[in-house]
Order: structure tokens, then C-alpha cells, then sequence
């Protein structure tokens, strides 16, 4: 009994004596001073520029078509003011395509070029972030910024035990 009673006591304060492990990472600074993100934005504010300067020259072609047209639209016959004007409603589409295309908000060049350019970089700080939390025995790194979990021990992961105790009680339920 004395032993039971021992082993108890033992494993009790080896639970209550144990702590989790919580570090966390400032991303924001690190996006600021590690090189290879530094150097993603240097290629998109170059690619972004470049993009710019196409669009400009696509618009002032365009401006320059509908002064021409502007200037002789009553010299013009009826079909040749009516080719000038779907001329510039073509260019007009190929501009908004273009300005859609690489500029829009979701699946344009640029966020795809960002996506392309930024993968290795954050593999590479999340790759930093396990090495740190394995070598260190962190229970979990967080971001300060976002507070979004870097990393993490699996054996801290409780998804299959909740969702089996949702499905309990969803029959429970029914």
C-alpha cells in the first residue's frame, strides 16, 4: 500500500512539476531583417514598376487613338467611324484585362510571382522554427504578431480525440 501510495505521489508531482514549453517568434521583425525577405520585395517592386510602365503605355496608346479619333471622327464615313471606335473599344478590354490580370486582387502575376518568390523563404523560417522547437524542446513556438502557431509536438494535437467526442455527442443528441 505504502508503495502504491508512493508511486502516486512520484507521478502526481512529476505532472504537476512538469511545464509546457511556450516560445514565441516576432515575424515582423524578422521579415524586416532577414535578407532573403528583403530581397523578395526588391524583385516584386521591380516587377510591380515594370508592370506599371507596360500599363501606362498601354493607356496612353490607347488616349492617343481616341485623341486621333477624336480629331477626325466627322471626316470619317460611317464604317471607318465605326472600326475606330471598335479599335477602341478593343483597346480599351485589352487594357482592363491587363490591369486585372496582373494587378487584381486575387491570381494576378504579381501574387503569383510574390507566392513563387516568398515559398523557399518561409519554408525556410518554418524549417527554423521546428529545428529551434525540437533542439530547444519547446511544446510550442507562437508568432507575437499574429499569434499563430509555428510549431508544435504532436503529441499536443487533440483533433482526433475532440472530433470523436463531437461525433459521441452529436448521437447522443439524435
Amino acid at each position: 500500500m505504502k508503495k502504491n501510495i508512493l508511486f502516486y505521489l512520484i507521478l502526481f508531482c512529476s505532472f504537476a512539476l512538469s511545464e509546457v514549453k511556450i516560445g514565441y517568434v516576432d515575424s515582423q521583425q524578422i521579415i524586416t531583417q532577414f535578407e532573403g525577405f528583403r530581397l523578395v520585395q526588391i524583385e516584386l517592386e521591380k516587377e510591380q514598376k515594370r508592370l506599371e510602365a507596360d500599363y501606362v503605355t498601354l493607356a496612353n496608346q490607347l488616349d492617343s487613338l481616341f485623341q486621333v479619333y477624336e480629331k477626325q471622327k466627322l471626316l470619317m464615313s460611317e464604317d471607318r467611324r465605326l472600326e475606330k471606335e471598335n479599335e477602341l473599344t478593343q483597346k480599351q478590354r485589352e487594357l482592363q484585362e491587363f490591369e486585372m490580370k496582373n494587378f487584381g486582387p486575387q491570381n494576378s502575376e504579381l501574387v503569383k510571382l510574390q507566392n513563387q518568390l516568398l515559398k523557399p523563404v518561409l519554408k525556410l523560417f518554418s524549417d527554423a522554427c521546428d529545428t529551434i522547437g525540437k533542439k530547444r524542446q519547446f511544446d510550442y513556438i507562437l508568432d507575437a504578431g499574429t499569434g499563430a502557431i509555428l510549431y508544435t509536438v504532436e503529441a499536443n494535437n487533440l483533433t482526433e480525440e475532440v472530433l470523436e467526442e463531437m461525433n459521441k455527442m452529436a448521437s447522443v443528441s439524435e
